[in-house]
């Protein structure tokens, strides 16, 4: 009820500003956030980045951050941002893989060779944005424009119960969707498909064995209150999510030098989730978690698990192509390849970054985002 009440209010507040004939750039522009007011990005990212655009563009753009879904979760937030009920929000495209079937495509390809966020955000991010014409025509479609954009860090396996062999999970209900979901089906898991915001419920209630989660999630979606039981084998990453999903109409009445603006923006925040959410608050979570939740490290049998990733990385890609394929996407075998080329120049380019946002977003305004015509965007 309170959700269709904001969505409402919003649309409402919409139609008053279409009326009286202000400008978007004159306005005050929502952000809907469906993560927890408390995560990084909500806390410290977006606050940040949208007190240097009203600054820079000399309070003729102001953002307003609408946190905890209150304008639509996973799924509504691109059908929400595309109606200008919100004109940004953060889209996780396997939440509503038909947005986009070729940004799905990079999104399902799970990274098992120990990268870090720092290294596969901007490999993923450049490969979106420069090496997939069909992500940008298929937001396009949907009145979106999509900007920013990082991976997890490495997934583990968070349980209800302290397992330790691949053979504990057959029949044990795992969320996870895309790829995750072949995964654990592939160790006789039975996949449950829930956005992230969904599982913190079916945990408590018993509708999930496991989470397939990274270990700031832990905390700030609430997981380490019933999966106290972290399985110490990592199982990949994934993404990109896309940062700043912009309404494509607020967009094109943004001038040439508000969109760089923005873009430069989306190049910090990339960084920043990238490192602060994804590295130094990951591990930090963890740590938290442990000694207030008690959750527990569970040693596991590694060659099982090993096993179990190599059978599925080998076959990922042909499932991926296979998939993407039905879904309309072409050539879907060039933005795989495109992706790995990428993860292999990052690793490089970021080898000393360490821990600096301001060294990682000028690199990727460098290789990523002065590259990209704003006009044609």
């Amino acid at each position: 009820m309170l959700f269709k009440r904001s969505f409402a209010l919003a649309a409402a507040g919409l139609a008053l500003a279409t009326i009286s004939g202000t400008p978007v750039s004159a306005a005050e522009l929502t952000y809907g956030s469906w993560p927890p007011a408390g995560s990084i990005q909500n806390r410290v990212a977006m606050p940040r980045i949208f007190k240097e655009i009203e600054e820079e563009t000399k309070g003729e753009i102001k953002w307003k951050l609408v946190a905890g879904g209150q304008l639509g979760g996973p799924k509504e937030s691109f059908q929400a941002t595309s109606d200008n009920i919100s004109q940004g929000a953060l889209g996780i495209i396997i939440s509503n893989p038909t947005a986009s079937p070729s940004l799905n495509t990079i999104y399902n390809y799970l990274v098992f060779d120990g990268a870090s966020s720092i290294q596969a955000s901007p490999a993923a991010l450049e490969t979106m944005t420069l090496d997939c014409q069909g992500c940008l025509d298929e937001f396009k479609k949907q009145n979106l424009v999509p900007l920013a954009g990082w991976t997890t860090s490495q997934y583990y396996l968070a349980c209800t119960q302290p397992f330790t062999k691949v053979e504990d999970l057959k029949g044990k209900r795992i969320r996870g969707q895309g790829g995750p979901a072949q995964l654990w089906e592939m160790a006789g898991a039975i996949p449950v498909s829930a956005t992230l915001p969904e599982a913190v419920t079916l945990l408590q209630r018993g509708g999930l064995d496991c989470m397939h989660t990274t270990y700031t999630w832990l905390q700030t979606f609430g997981y380490g209150d019933f999966a106290k039981n972290v399985l110490d084998v990592p199982m990949s990453l994934s993404g990109p999510a896309v940062g700043l999903m912009l309404n494509r109409d607020t967009w094109n009445k943004f001038t040439t030098e508000q969109k760089i603006i923005h873009l430069r923006k989306a190049a910090f925040l990339s960084a920043n989730i990238a490192i602060e959410e994804f590295t130094t608050d990951n591990q930090a979570n963890l740590e938290k978690v442990i000694k207030e939740k008690g959750v527990k490290l569970i040693p596991v049998e590694q060659a099982g698990f090993k096993a179990l990733v190599e059978k599925f990385d080998a076959a990922q890609r042909q499932t991926i192509i296979e998939t993407s394929k039905k879904l309309g996407v072409k050539e879907p075998e060039k933005l795989l390849d495109a992706y790995r080329k990428n993860l292999d120049k990052w690793k490089g380019l970021t080898a000393d970054v360490g821990t600096d946002m301001n060294k990682l977003s000028d690199l990727i305004w460098q290789h990523i985002y002065s590259k990209v015509d704003v006009t044609k965007l």
